[in-house]
C-alpha cells in the first residue's frame, strides 16, 4: 500500500528541517563574519609590516624617533589605516619592547594595527563587534640582505651577465629564487663577486668566467620590498609631457599621464620629489645627457585602457646622475614599477653612470647595460629577471653614500 503524501514521516522532516534550519543558518553567517574578519586583519597586516620597514629605514638613515613614528603613521593610513579613524588604533614603540634581544634597541620599531570588525550575521550567536590587531618589527637588514635578487621561480636565465662585465655587490649578496637548472647564465670575459651567492637551482658558465663561491639548491629570499606602499593616482599634473629639439629642461615632480618623451640635444634636471608616470613611462632617445636628479623617485604605474602601461626605456646616449631620497615615505627608492605592469624595462649607464637608489621591478624583466662603470651606491636591484650585458663595470654596494656606514634597509623581524 502506498503511504499517503502527507504521512506522519513527511511531517517529522518537515519539523527537524525548521528546527534546524536557525542553527545552519547561524553556522553560515559565523562562517562569513569569521572570514571577513580574517581579510581585515590580513590588510592590517600589510600596514602594520610596511610601517615598520618605513619607520626602521628611517632610523637606519639617521631620523630621530619622532620622525619615524610619524613615517610609521602615514604609511599605515597609505594603506587603509589611519588613526583615530573609524575606531582604528596604530601604536608605534621605538624601541619595540617584548623578550627579543633587540627589544631595548631604538634601531627597531614595532607597529600595531588595531580596529574593531563589525558583525554581518554572527549576531544570532550574540556575536557584534570582533576585535582585530595584526603587529609587525622592523629592523636593520644583515650583510645577507641582497643587491640584487632575481624572483622568477622556475626561469631559465632569471639571471643573466654576459660579455665583458664585471658585477661586483659589496658586503652584500646576490640572489637567484629560480628552481631551472640554467637559473643563473654567467658567460664572456666576465667576472661576479658577491658574498654570499645564491641559486635556488643551477648555473652555468661558459667563457673565461670568474666567479665567486656559488650556493646551488638554497632556498628562495623573500622580497623585501612586498610591503611597500605605492603612490595612488590622484589626477594628471602633466599629459603626454613631450620635448624635441635642443636645449636644457627642469621637470617638476607630480603625475605624468601618458609619461615623459624626450628627443633631441637635451640636459635634464629632475626637481627633488616623487614622479608618477601614469602610462607611457620614460623614452629617452638622442644625445641626452646629464640626466640628472636628487632625492627623486620614479614609479611607473598606468591602467588598462586610457592611460595604458608602459615600459621604462632609459636608452641612448645618455649620461645618468639619478639619486633616491634619503629621508620619507620613499627613503633609498629610485625606481618602482606597479606590480601590475609586466612590461620589461632597459636602463644604460654609460661613463660614470650613479643610480644611487633600489631598483624595483616586481612583475618585470630589468635589462642593465653599458659601456662603462655603473654604480648604486645604495640598496638593491629587485626584479623578476636581471640580465646584466656589454662592456660595463657594474657595482652595488647596498650602503647609502660613499662614506656611510649604515645600511640602507630595513627588514622584518617579527
Amino acid at each position: 500500500m502506498t503511504p499517503h503524501p502527507y504521512t506522519p514521516q513527511r511531517g517529522a522532516i518537515a519539523v527537524l528541517t525548521a528546527l534546524l534550519l536557525p542553527m545552519l543558518l547561524g553556522f553560515m553567517a559565523l562562517a562569513l563574519d569569521v572570514g571577513y574578519v580574517l581579510l581585515n586583519r590580513n590588510r592590517m597586516q600589510v600596514a602594520a609590516d610596511a610601517a615598520a620597514l618605513v619607520a626602521a629605514g628611517a632610523r637606519q638613515h639617521g631620523q630621530d624617533i619622532n620622525t619615524a613614528q610619524a613615517l610609521a603613521l602615514h604609511a599605515t593610513q597609505a594603506n587603509g589605516f589611519t588613526q583615530g579613524l573609524d575606531q582604528t588604533v596604530v601604536t608605534v614603540a621605538i624601541p619595540p619592547g617584548g623578550t627579543a634581544a633587540f627589544a631595548a634597541d631604538t634601531q627597531y620599531v614595532r607597529v600595531t594595527v588595531s580596529q574593531p570588525v563589525n558583525a554581518f550575521l554572527a549576531w544570532v550567536f550574540g556575536i557584534t563587534r570582533t576585535a582585530t590587531s595584526a603587529s609587525a618589527v622592523g629592523g636593520p637588514a644583515g650583510s645577507s640582505q641582497p643587491c640584487l635578487l632575481s624572483l622568477a621561480s622556475a626561469a631559465s636565465g632569471a639571471l643573466i651577465v654576459q660579455g665583458n662585465s664585471v658585477v661586483t655587490a659589496n658586503n652584500c649578496g646576490i640572489f637567484v629564487n629560480s628552481s631551472s637548472n640554467t637559473a643563473m647564465q654567467v658567460s664572456g670575459n666576465v667576472t661576479v663577486t658577491a658574498n654570499p651567492i645564491q641559486v635556488v637551482g643551477n648555473y652555468t658558465a661558459i667563457g673565461n668566467v670568474t666567479i665567486s663561491p656559488v650556493a646551488t639548491g638554497s632556498a628562495a629570499s623573500a622580497n623585501p620590498f612586498t610591503s611597500l606602499a605605492v603612490p595612488p593616482f590622484a589626477g594628471c599634473t602633466f599629459t603626454n609631457y613631450t620635448r624635441t629639439g635642443n636645449g636644457s629642461l627642469v621637470l617638476t615632480p607630480g603625475t605624468y599621464c601618458g609619461g615623459i618623451s624626450i628627443t633631441g640635444n637635451h640636459a635634464v634636471q629632475f626637481s627633488a620629489g616623487t614622479y608618477v608616470l601614469y602610462g607611457g613611462g620614460i623614452q629617452f632617445s638622442g644625445n641626452i645627457a646629464p640626466i640628472a636628479g636628487s632625492g627623486v623617485t620614479f614609479f611607473n604605474s598606468g591602467n588598462g585602457s586610457t592611460y595604458p602601461y608602459s615600459a621604462l626605456n632609459l636608452v641612448g646616449n645618455v649620461s645618468l646622475n639619478l639619486s633616491a631620497p634619503t629621508s620619507g615615505l620613499y627613503s633609498g627608492l629610485l625606481f618602482m614599477q606597479d606590480p601590475l605592469n609586466t612590461l620589461a624595462a632597459n636602463i644604460v649607464g654609460n661613463s660614470g653612470a650613479v643610480l644611487a637608489g633600489n631598483l624595483y621591478f616586481p612583475q618585470a624583466n630589468l635589462t642593465l647595460t653599458g659601456n662603462s662603470g655603473t654604480a648604486i651606491p645604495t640598496g638593491s636591484v629587485v626584479a623578476q629577471k636581471v640580465s646584466v650585458i656589454g662592456n660595463t663595470q657594474f657595482s652595488m654596494t647596498n650602503v647609502y653614500g660613499s662614506g656611510s656606514a649604515s645600511s640602507a634597509r630595513a627588514g622584518l623581524y617579527e
